[in-house]
Order: structure tokens, then C-alpha cells, then sequence
């Protein structure tokens, strides 16, 4: 029974302290990680034009944010190494607020899945609506488009209003994260290690 309660409270444990390897997709083009992408298919991010597509959380949420996947490459002889990426909150179906902001770095010449971690914590919630948002400041960046996904994109220049596209490409990406632990959860992982080092002792 003590050995069963062990093993119990170590799983659960650990799938709080690595949460990246029990990740699930919180939104994206597909429903599949890393996202497919159609090659020679995409979308120019420049110095001034920003892309956007939208998505919506599932449902038991509020989730924690680890990681973001994105298709993309440049052009041989072109500078674009680096993109930014945002998370933004809906704003009457266009992106409003900053949620958080990461930065990609290492954009190549080749058409690739490429994955950047979420440092700073960002709590999303439950079936609701966000956007992501891509940029550059050099050169272009192109964002490989979702295979077969379309719907809602936007777009806007020199940081301008935002115009809204019905039945685009959606470019490939997905985000994922894990559900924010209850907190009966997280008052048993923190019992946790003092009774485990107990049962040690008592063994």
C-alpha cells in the first residue's frame, strides 16, 4: 500500500515539475503537434506588416502556457532570422492586449517546424478567444501556411488598424500548455515530499 501511495504521489509530481512532456494543444492551425505546412505556401511578415490568426482554448481551462510552434523559413540571401510572436487577448473579434510576447530566433533558409518556450508564466483561460500575432524587424519573414486550414486571418501595417479576413490560409503554428493544477492538487504535491521522506524514514 505505502509503495503504491509512492509511486502515486511521484507521478504526480513529477508531471507538475516537467510539464512540457505532458503538454496538450491549447490552440494552433491543426489539431497536431508540430503543425503541417504546406512548402512555398505562406504569408510575408516584414518590418511593417504584422500577421494574426485567432484560436479559442479548450474548454477545462485555465491552462499554462510552455511552448509555441511555428512553420517558417526566409529567403537565401535575406536577412529574418528573427520573428517575434505574441499572444493577445480578442478585442470584439480583432487581437486587443499584449498576453505575452516571445521572440524566434535561428529562422533559416529552410521550410521548418520551429519551437520557442514561453519564460515568463501566462495563464490562459478556458474556451476563449486569443490571437496570435507575428512580426519581424528585418528583413521578411514567411510563415509557412497550416495544410488545409483555413478561416478567419488579419493583418495590419506600420502597426495601423487591423483588417480582417474571412475564409483565408491560416498560417501553422501551434500552442501548448497544461491545465493550472486545483488546488487540492497542488496542497497534495506539496505534502508530498515531506511524507514521502517519512516513509523513507520509516522504512
Amino acid at each position: 500500500m505505502k509503495s503504491q501511495i509512492v509511486f502515486t504521489l511521484a507521478a504526480a509530481l513529477m508531471a507538475v515539475l516537467t510539464p512540457s512532456l505532458y503538454a496538450e494543444i491549447i490552440g494552433g492551425s491543426s489539431d497536431t503537434s508540430p503543425p503541417p505546412f504546406w512548402e512555398n505556401s505562406f504569408w510575408g511578415m516584414t518590418s511593417s506588416i504584422e500577421r494574426a490568426f485567432p484560436f479559442t482554448t479548450p474548454s477545462g481551462g485555465p491552462y499554462i502556457i510552455e511552448e509555441l510552434e511555428v512553420a517558417a523559413y526566409h529567403y537565401e540571401g535575406m536577412t529574418g532570422a528573427t520573428a517575434y510572436f505574441s499572444i493577445n487577448a480578442d478585442n470584439a473579434g480583432e487581437p486587443g492586449d499584449v498576453q505575452a510576447l516571445v521572440e524566434l530566433t535561428g529562422i533559416t533558409t529552410s521550410q521548418q517546424v520551429l519551437s520557442v518556450d514561453f519564460t515568463d508564466e501566462l495563464i490562459l483561460g478556458g474556451d476563449t478567444s486569443y490571437w496570435l500575432v507575428g512580426g519581424t524587424n528585418q528583413g521578411q519573414v514567411n510563415w509557412n501556411f497550416g495544410d488545409m486550414a483555413f478561416g478567419t486571418a488579419a493583418y495590419r501595417v506600420d502597426e495601423g488598424e487591423w483588417t480582417i479576413l474571412s475564409g483565408a490560409n491560416v498560417s501553422a503554428f501551434a500552442i501548448l500548455g497544461n491545465p493550472v493544477p486545483e488546488p487540492s492538487t497542488i496542497l497534495l504535491l506539496g505534502l508530498g515530499v515531506p511524507f514521502l521522506s517519512g516513509l523513507r524514514r520509516k522504512r
